[in-house]
């Protein structure tokens, strides 16, 4: 599928050539729900790679966000295996838990500032009232 869009929307910056991609996921270097992929010019052998998803301090976007939902739903990891399995996606991060501090710092500083601008709001109610 991703080949046919590269070749129907892409050409090579380096022969002009348009229909020459082989696009290809790296599967050494998944990392959760995260992949590298590369496009390779069939005439010329240029290459480009990418992650499929943004990078963030702790990993990678895709995976944080899986995490999350699974937590929302009430779910961990054993049953995330099971969804990745039946929706035949990657297997979810192999260290599942060690997402869960980071997400549960940024809950926390978000109910912090939430907790805060509701506190400053009230004290405004109250000193026009």
């Amino acid at each position: 599928m991703l080949n046919d869009i590269f070749n129907t929307i892409a050409k090579c910056r380096y022969c002009d050539r348009s229909f020459c991609f082989d696009v290809a996921e790296n599967k050494s270097s998944r990392r959760g729900l995260a992949s590298s992929i590369s496009a390779t010019c069939k005439y010329c052998g240029s290459s480009h790679g990418s992650m499929t998803s943004n990078s963030v301090p702790a990993g990678y976007e895709v995976n944080f966000r899986f995490v999350y939902g699974m937590r929302c739903i009430g779910i961990g990891k054993s049953a995330a295996q099971t969804f990745c399995a039946l929706m035949k996606l990657p297997p979810p991060p192999a260290k599942f838990e060690r997402l869960y501090t980071p997400i549960f710092n940024a809950l926390e500083t978000a109910s912090s500032r939430s907790i805060v601008n509701s506190v400053n709001e009230a004290v405004i109610a109250n000193e026009n009232n």
